[in-house]
């Protein structure tokens, strides 16, 4: 059997980060429904701009550019928009 070597700690430190982010956006969604139930696009813009930064790194271009748009359409108060894009976000990840 081979010895664990400096690869394999650089896949846990990955595995972990991974982790990490995806309870991150778990939570970012909690937010998200929160803000929808009480009509804060302040926060629903906030959980946008949080997908759009950091979910591309992670593999998940789309969830970025959903989160994007979704900062977007909260900055102007469109809340048609709001509504539709928030389970496509939803959708983007392996979290919901």
């Amino acid at each position: 059997m081979a010895q664990p070597g400096p690869d394999d700690d650089l896949a846990d430190d990955i595995r972990a980060l991974a982790g990490v982010f995806l309870e991150a956006r778990r939570a970012d969604l909690e937010r998200l429904d929160a803000a929808l139930a009480t009509d804060d696009l302040d926060t629903v813009r906030a959980v946008g701009h949080a997908f759009k930064g950091s979910c591309a790194p992670f593999g998940f271009p789309e969830a970025g550019r959903i989160g994007a748009a979704l900062e977007e359409a909260a900055a102007r108060g469109d809340r048609e928009a709001v509504d539709q894009l928030a389970p496509q976000l939803r959708a983007s990840l392996p979290v919901a």
